[in-house]
């Protein structure tokens, strides 16, 4: 079963998710780079036996790069394991599952925001964002 939050719950954690964020962002920018160097050092080309002419730089490179898709899998399940999905970590998107008004919604918060202020659908994604509605919190969301 899926956990549900509340308003007040989900709040809690930005703390925590914030740096969790601010760590993810640096490893996918550190993975970018590592894949651009990995493409370059093929670039360069191979030898007539068809090994990289740089394969030891190659090697170097992607298990650091396999290293950084590592950590950043890890504080992905991290963050999943607190009851919450990353949906975007560039724009540092994370939704809650929760209810308001009886029906399964995602309380949608974006890591440069101070609160949880806005919900979408479960099919709806960001673009379907709505600020939740104080009815809404009195049926389910604030308990």
């Amino acid at each position: 079963m899926t956990r549900q939050f509340t308003l007040d719950e989900a709040n809690q954690l930005l703390h925590e998710l914030r740096e969790h964020l601010t760590r993810l962002r640096s490893l996918q920018d550190q993975a970018r780079k590592k894949y651009e160097e990995m493409r370059d050092i093929r670039e360069v080309g191979y030898r007539k036996d068809g090994n990289l002419i740089m394969l030891s730089d190659y090697q170097l490179a992607k298990k650091e790069f396999d290293g950084v898709v590592s950590d950043a899998n890890q504080l992905l399940a991290i963050i999943n394991q607190l009851g919450c999905r990353v949906t975007d970590v560039e724009m540092g998107l994370v939704d809650f599952p929760a209810e308001i008004e009886g029906q399964p919604v995602y309380l949608c918060w974006r890591m440069d925001e101070e609160s949880v202020k806005y919900y979408h659908g479960l099919e709806e994604g960001y673009a379907g964002r709505k600020p939740i509605p104080n009815e809404g919190l009195d049926k389910g969301l604030g308990s």
